[in-house]
């Protein structure tokens, strides 16, 4: 069966590939380590271009910026993303299908391509008017509000009404709210600085010197990508939040309970709205995934903001700088490559704790 095709070789130059790279069939050429990506390493970080299309996932989007699905988030099949996560994430086999099947069927698209020519026959219009083959989507569309997509995201606006896409633009001040989540309290963090994140951007981007790519922009409040009007290169504010990423912080680890504080912070705030169900349930097992990929563990005293007399006890969680990263710029950690397999089970079980965990800071607020 086919499953559309996503990739055009450029050239027929002969590139070697990595020892670990998955068999690639005589005459074809793999789309993601190429002569290009290989003079910097296939899986460098590169910000994306202007005609790059992202959506408002953090982990779809690090793996485009890093290569491991087409770096331009476009002309993404079943085969593409399942293998990305895989080798990005380290994701078990399982896991890559319910996430990928998952994505598809969310957002109203086949999973899979057709045969005999049917493809072209049951072509799906796109809110742009382009049209897209079964089996076949890209990051716009994964981005699709109500689908993959929900409100109360940790560090972008809710979906303006009637829009069918929400804005990609990071809140960067939001970033630095995560940080007020942790406990034992982070050392240097100012609780009274913390910036509600309401639903409209703290940095609107018409007040900004930037001009705006809109790629495949079908309602005119969605995605953009903001760039640097002289030189034409993605434009990044500076925040505080990127002083927390150096290595005094390094040793903090970000747990289940600190993500769970967080989901019933933004809960909170997006008040009265409140997510359904199955929109809580992707809130939460997005970040239990990047919890178990990066999960370390240490020795805390006061883990539950309180004074205990000096004891410590086990905390396991994730560096503050690798979650402040991969939010706040959509990068991995430098020259981090996974280490486990991580798996479904892992990862529920890691879903039922942040939810226990919102469940008690919504019980406390």
């Amino acid at each position: 069966m086919a499953y559309g095709k996503f990739y055009t070789p450029q050239s027929k130059e002969v590139v070697e590939l990595p020892a670990d790279h998955p068999p690639v069939p005589f005459g074809k050429t793999c789309p993601i380590f190429s002569s290009e990506t290989s003079k910097g390493g296939p899986h460098e970080y590169r910000e994306p271009q202007p005609e790059d299309v992202r959506s408002v996932c953090p982990a779809l989007n690090a793996m485009a910026n890093h290569g491991y699905i087409p770096r331009d988030g476009k002309n993404l099949t079943f085969k593409v993303i399942f293998r990305g996560l895989k080798a990005c994430y380290g994701l078990s086999t399982p896991l890559a299908l319910v996430l990928t099947t998952g994505g598809f069927l969310l957002i109203k698209r086949s999973p899979v391509g057709l045969p005999f020519g049917l493809n072209k026959i049951l072509a799906v219009r796109n809110p742009d008017g382009s049209t897209s083959t079964p089996g076949v989507i890209d990051l716009k569309l994964i981005g699709k509000h109500g689908g993959v997509e929900h409100d109360a995201s940790l560090v972008h606006v809710d979906c303006e009404k009637g829009s069918l896409y929400p804005s990609i633009q990071i809140q960067e001040n939001w970033v630095e709210n995560v940080i007020g989540d942790i406990l034992p309290k982070v050392e240097g963090y100012d609780d009274e600085k913390k910036s509600i994140s309401l639903s409209t951007p703290t940095t609107p981007v018409h007040e900004t010197n930037k001009k705006q790519n809109h790629s495949r922009e079908p309602s005119g409040t969605s995605s953009v990508t903001a760039v640097d009007s002289d030189s034409g290169s993605t434009l990044s504010s500076s925040s505080s939040w990127r002083k927390y990423v150096t290595n005094p912080y390094s040793d903090i680890l970000v747990s289940c309970a600190d993500v769970g504080r967080m989901r019933a912070r933004r809960q909170r705030e997006i008040s009265p709205k409140k997510l359904g169900a199955v929109h809580e349930e992707i809130a939460r097992g997005e970040m239990a995934i990047i919890l178990g990929v990066w999960e370390q563990e240490t020795y805390v005293e006061n883990l539950d903001g309180e004074k205990n007399g000096g004891v410590t006890v086990k905390k396991k969680g994730i560096p503050l700088p690798h979650l402040l990263t991969w939010l706040g710029e959509e990068r991995l950690p430098e020259g981090w490559r996974p280490d486990h397999v991580q798996s479904l089970r892992g990862t529920v079980k890691r879903s039922k704790l942040i939810r226990k965990a919102a469940k008690a800071a919504e019980m406390k607020a």
